[in-house]
């Protein structure tokens, strides 16, 4: 429970508010996606964007866009299908300011950073598997 009451806190820990929309597509079985998901979202105040989708690497931009998503919780490997997939006019305009999670390789993350633009990346470590969670601050 106290595990729980902590990821409230999780999104303003890293630097989102009530005024940030979340894009939200981890599976809600995982710590990830129901804690630090929907709990975090709930704790600053946003509902976060419909955490039944499955995540779609063809569409993810325009959702983006269509919503006005300014956070994208991630596991590594979705910015992976995002990096793989072939490049689209338009897909760098975007009001995306950061993404968060963890998994995500040097390689990628540079790719991403490129491709994407200059948006921060939060990369956590330990949310689920002790009670000890690392922090990428600096990037």
């Amino acid at each position: 429970h106290l595990k729980s009451v902590m990821c409230m806190n999780f999104y303003e820990l890293v630097g989102a508010s009530s005024s940030d929309v979340v894009y939200l597509a981890l599976p809600l079985h995982h710590m990830a996606g129901a804690l630090l998901g929907v709990v975090g979202c709930l704790g600053i105040g946003e509902r976060g964007r419909d955490p039944r989708r499955c995540f779609g690497e063809g569409r993810f931009w325009d959702e983006c866009r269509a919503e006005g998503v300014t956070v994208f919780q991630y596991i590594g490997e979705l910015c992976r299908y995002l990096v793989n997939q072939p490049q689209r006019p338009g897909e760098g305009q975007h009001g995306l300011r950061m993404a968060v999670g963890s998994g995500l390789r040097p390689d990628v993350w540079r790719s991403f950073q490129r491709r994407f633009g200059p948006l921060r990346i939060v990369e956590t470590y330990g949310m689920s598997e002790g009670n000890v969670t690392l922090f990428n601050y600096t990037g």
